[in-house]
């Protein structure tokens, strides 16, 4: 269960405005309280006789009292709001910043919608435990002190009936809150998943649809939506059943009251004034049982909604910056990675003391078969995870030395599947640099190849491009995240399979955006296609995590080994599609390798 000195510190920031809160709350319901009493004085002093001025100034007081008690209702709702609603703002902001820092591992791990039901769901539980049951538990136990004073005071007799039934309440309430509790975890954690369900499939429908599976995925939802149904049911009936328990218990003390009332009343040793305001207090005494037994489900909501937020809270991030970062302000784009392991899961090691000086300036390319660490270097590069081996230095320095916001400022990435957020292309170019002019934009904008699309669009800059670009071709998706690219600056840029989703036309298009994107910059391009690298500086070849070959397109087509083995292979997949040799474009060197190669790579 929720540990409460942790969730204290949620509620800490605002202790004094809640016990402001709480204060102006007692007073209200103290105020309310006093009207019993006043009803007791009227009957057995104020009626009954010809003089009525004690009944008029009694009455005249009820008015002022309510009046008194509703500015300090209002005043206490106010306190009670404010705080509660800022609390809600602060965590969901804490929640947020504090998911912004986790590695990516966290994500690769954490579904989506559970994270979402965290910063939304869950917030407004903790919302709801604190200012209905922190606020209303206190006001209420202070009305329960004073109503059983009142009751003691009133008929020390009659008020143990009332007392006797404290017990029965207590082992009651006792029994269901854990009942509460151990169900509402188990409901909560299967609707996050139900979430992140939904989730997923409302970001796959264009897959759903393409397999003509929506039934399949509707039999799915109702699935796992059925237990949800079956689990609120069972709460909603436990509830209603602590309830019925409540309003018997009430109704048989009320029952016994009445009857031991009456007969003391009978024999004179209690007045028709007093029995009134007994009753009257009775009533209050089990209204206020029944609303602090009706805390037990906003307690039990509340803290499993606190014990997943802790939970979520207590997750450390894998990449920390350094306490006291270095901030590289231009880097000459100068990279070394210097004997370089790495590993997602134990055991299984993805690089294995890889080593390569990237001067400034060169055009390096990454190549070799899927799995042989080439996405996993840029990755590092750009520490969304950190090296568990060596060390990769920018300008002569770890890059675990720098601020991770330094460092991705001089270091920039475009990715195969470039993610665009919902507004507008202006905005999406912008996320480059903030501060970036209009002008800049459009430079940006042309330099990426994208502007004559841009333009003839009929909002041009102010399109709005849908989730994740929706509205756009996968080659205009493309050039508008090679603009945020421009606009961003990067000394060291890394294309990641940048052009590999895209087809011939659009490939060609995007390709010339990066190689004006490439103009003067250290260039790290990691490449399925070959044809893509011919024209790179360095050409690495990877395999199992280790460098295998190094050197120009025309020195490793002239070398046994992988390079040559996966240009063969390609070469045959495009022989495959356009028997035309021509179309090739094979040129010196390169038919000449070709010639060599045994004839199952020829063929």
């Amino acid at each position: 269960m929720v540990r409460y000195k942790e969730l204290y510190r949620f509620v800490k920031p605002y202790r004094g405005l809640i016990a402001v809160c709480v204060v102006f709350h007692m007073c209200s319901t103290g105020l309310g309280l006093l009207m019993p009493w006043v009803m007791k004085i009227i009957i057995d002093k104020a009626l009954g006789g010809s003089d009525l001025s004690l009944l008029y100034v009694l009455l005249g007081g009820i008015v002022v009292l309510y009046w008194t008690r509703a500015f300090f209702w209002y005043t206490s709702n106010y306190f009670t709001n404010y705080p509660v609603l800022r609390m809600l703002f602060d965590l969901r902001v804490k929640l947020f910043k504090h998911l912004q820092s986790l590695s990516l591992r966290f994500y690769q791990e954490y579904r989506t919608g559970k994270l979402i039901s965290n910063i939304l769901t869950d917030v407004s539980v903790l919302q709801g435990m604190v200012s209905t049951v922190i606020v209303g538990m206190a006001s209420s136990m202070f009305a329960l002190v004073f109503v059983t004073c009142a009751l003691i005071f009133l008929s020390p007799t009659l008020s143990l009936v009332c007392l006797f039934v404290l017990p029965v309440v207590y082992f009651v309430f006792s029994r269901f809150k854990r009942v509460l509790n151990q169900r509402s975890m188990v409901l909560r954690e299967h609707m996050s998943e139900v979430s992140a369900n939904l989730a997923e499939v409302i970001n796959g429908i264009k897959v759903v649809k393409s397999f003509g599976k929506e039934r399949m995925e509707n039999r799915n939802f109702i699935g796992m939506l059925k237990p949800t149904f079956d689990m609120s049911l069972e709460l909603a009936m436990k509830n209603t059943t602590l309830a019925i328990i409540m309003d018997q218990l009430a109704i048989y003390t009320h029952v016994t009251v009445l009857g031991i009332g009456g007969y003391m009343v009978s024999r004179g040793n209690l007045t028709i004034g007093s029995l009134v305001a007994f009753y009257s207090y009775m009533q209050m005494f089990f209204g206020l049982v029944a609303t602090m037994t009706n805390f037990a489900p906003a307690i039990s909501d509340g803290s499993v909604s606190a014990e997943r937020l802790l939970k979520l809270m207590s997750a450390v991030p894998e990449v920390k910056e350094n306490e006291h970062p270095i901030r590289l302000e231009h880097s000459k784009g100068h990279v070394l990675f210097d004997k370089v392991g790495f590993h997602y899961a134990v055991n299984r090691p993805v690089l294995n003391a890889f080593s390569l000086d990237v001067t400034p300036g060169l055009k390096v390319a990454l190549v070799g078969p899927s799995g042989s660490g080439k996405s996993t270097i840029a990755s590092l590069l750009m520490r969304f995870f950190d090296v568990n081996s060596g060390r990769i230095l920018l300008d002569g320095v770890d890059i675990r030395d720098l601020s991770i916001d330094s460092l991705r400022r001089n270091v920039g990435i475009v990715l195969q599947e470039s993610f665009l957020f919902s507004g507008t292309i202006e905005e999406n170019i912008r996320y480059g640099k903030q501060s970036a002019t209009f002008e800049e934009i459009v430079e940006a904008a042309k330099m990426a190849n994208a502007y004559e699309f841009i333009r003839d669009l009929p909002r041009g800059f102010k399109s709005e491009v849908g989730e994740n670009g929706v509205s756009l071709s996968g080659g205009q998706k493309q050039r508008m995240a090679i603009a945020r690219a421009v606009l961003h600056n990067p000394a060291v840029l890394i294309l990641d399979e940048a052009t590999s989703a895209l087809d011939t036309v659009s490939e060609s298009v995007v390709q010339q955006a990066l190689d004006k994107l490439m103009e003067g910059r250290t260039t790290i391009i990691i490449a399925h296609r070959l044809s893509t690298v011919r024209n790179a500086d360095i050409i690495v070849v990877l395999k199992d995590g280790s460098m295998v070959q190094q050197g120009s397109h025309e020195k490793l087509l002239l070398e046994d080994g992988v390079y040559r083995e996966l240009y063969a292979m390609q070469l045959k997949e495009q022989k495959e599609k356009d028997t035309d040799a021509s179309a090739l474009g094979l040129e010196g060197d390169e038919i000449v390798a070709v010639r060599h190669l045994p004839d199952r790579e020829r063929s």
